[in-house]
Formats: structure tokens, sequence, C-alpha cells
């Protein structure tokens, strides 16, 4: 995707971000979700403050990694796309 104009890969990448923030918003935390996340809250309490920081760290690295994958899958179905589409416009085009 290097020889893509910037513009082009930017758009595609706001509308990835777009997409997950939607997806976020409206996927609910099932109860077995909230159940973990208040089982790690109360872990993360009963540590010391560099702990807690570094549990911090880790789940922020996680996020990031999980949010770059999403990107990169999002960014492989937008070309699987293009290739599909170029052949038929293409073709209208020569017509």
């Amino acid at each position: 995707m290097s020889n893509w104009p910037d513009w082009l890969l930017e758009a595609l990448r706001q509308r990835f971000y777009q997409l997950e923030l939607a997806s976020e918003q409206q996927t609910s935390c099932s109860s077995e979700d909230k159940n973990l996340f208040t089982k790690m809250d109360q872990f993360k309490i009963n540590q010391t403050e560099d702990i807690q920081h570094l549990l911090t760290e880790w789940e922020e690295a996680i996020g990031y990694q999980l949010s770059q994958d999403k990107q990169s899958i999002y960014m492989e179905g937008v070309k699987d796309g293009i290739r599909l589409i170029l052949p038929v416009i293409h073709s209208t085009v020569t017509r």
C-alpha cells in the first residue's frame, strides 16, 4: 500500500477509527466481562502502587496492540475490496 496516496491512507485510517468507536459504543459488556473487570480492579487495588502502575501500563499496551490488529484486519478488507472492484471499474472504462 506504499504507492497509495497519503490522503487515501488517512481517509481509511479515519474510517477505521470511526467504525471502531461505533463498535465499542454498541457493544455491551456481558456479565462475564463485567465480572472479569471487577476482579481485575479488586486485584489491582490490593497491589502496591508500583504494581498498579505496571498493570495499567500492561492494559494500555494490550489495548493498543488489539487496536493495531483490528486496523490491520480492516485494511486487508479494504485491499480485498479494491482488488474485487478494480476489474469491474476497468472493464466499464474500457468499453
